[in-house]
Parts: C-alpha cells; structure tokens; sequence
C-alpha cells in the first residue's frame, strides 16, 4: 500500500482514507449540498488505513490492531482531515480511536 498523500503520521497516529459519500445516486438523484456533504463525509466512520505512525498500540498489549491496506471503524468525528499531496482528504486519528478491523465480508455485506 503506497502512501501518495505526502502525510507521514507520527507518534501514535494513524493516516485512513474514509469512504466517500456518493454525491449522486444511480437514478442520478443529488444526495446533498455540497457543504451539508463535506459535513457527512467528516461524520463518516469506516476506512482504508494508509499509514501506521511508528508509536501506534506500543502501549497497549499484543500486536498491532490493524496495518495499511485494513478496513478499519473509527470514532466518529474522530481526528483531523488533512488535503493530501494527491487531492484526497485523509483523517489523521489517533490508536485508539480504531474501535474495529472490518473482514472482507462485512466490508462488502455493508458495502
């Protein structure tokens, strides 16, 4: 999983590019305004993990909750959205605030 945001997480912090809201429905009905939008994709809980800084869960016991490339479930409205290098909006959270490592399955159940 190559990290092309330009933001490097640190201490016990941990890079996740949530799920994007889609703004249009397949009918083509508009979902949202475009501010009320950017407000439910900040609300958003669930995401890909990109990077891992290099303190994450070192106090904690047993190994690493989660690596990039892993699904994760996060606190909502949990941590810092960043604009990357590559245009993409990323949220910087911290450890703990990962509550979950979703499976494949229930990535797609709940797509």
């Amino acid at each position: 999983m190559a990290n092309n945001s330009g933001i490097v997480p640190l201490g016990a912090r941990v890079l996740i590019k949530p799920v994007v809201v889609e703004e249009v429905t397949k009918g083509g009905i508009i979902l949202a305004a475009p501010t009320e939008l950017k407000k439910e994709q900040r609300a958003q809980d669930r995401g890909e993990v990109i990077a891992v800084g290099d303190g994450a869960w070192a106090d904690q016991p047993g190994e690493a909750w989660c690596e990039p490339g892993d699904t994760v479930v996060f606190a909502r409205y949990a941590g810092n959205v960043w604009q990357g290098e590559d245009g993409v909006y990323y949220r910087l959270v911290n450890d703990l605030d990962i509550v979950a490592r979703l499976s494949d399955a229930v990535e797609k159940e709940n797509g």
